[in-house]
């Protein structure tokens, strides 16, 4: 075996001289990166926490927008509904006004002949000493 010679301690010191700093300074980046990254996951706990909120907060309005829908739903069914009814009703209801008006101005015309009658009589009794 060949021992190592005083040019290659040298050239193998020189490279030492570079190499350590230059690996330490990569491993100091790299630990700081870490451990900045370590700083970091409290506010991204704290930012997914938030999101989790508002996710359920999303999911609670979505629970009360479809209870609002299905709400909605009967009171459109609920309004066909009577406006059918109504659509029903009309006629019969014009068909009773109609009937209403005839039977009320037939019971005017009997009072008024009554009303007449009356006077007639009186008008009768009055003329006959």
């Amino acid at each position: 075996m060949n021992s190592p010679t005083m040019e290659t301690a040298v050239i193998a010191l020189a490279v030492s001289q570079f190499l350590v700093p230059l690996l330490q300074g990569l491993l100091s980046r790299r630990q700081a990166k870490h451990e900045s990254a370590v700083e970091q996951v409290p506010l991204l706990v704290e930012r997914l926490g938030t999101v989790a909120d508002g996710v359920r907060d999303i999911k609670a309005e979505l629970r009360r927008v479809g209870e609002h829908d299905s709400l909605l739903k009967q009171v459109d069914l609920r309004l066909k509904a009577l406006e059918s009814w109504q659509a029903e009703a009309r006629p019969q209801l014009a068909r009773a006004s109609s009937d209403t008006h005839l039977l009320m101005g037939e019971r005017g015309a009997r009072q008024m002949q009554h009303a007449a009658n009356v006077v007639a009589a009186q008008d009768a009794s009055r003329t006959r000493p």
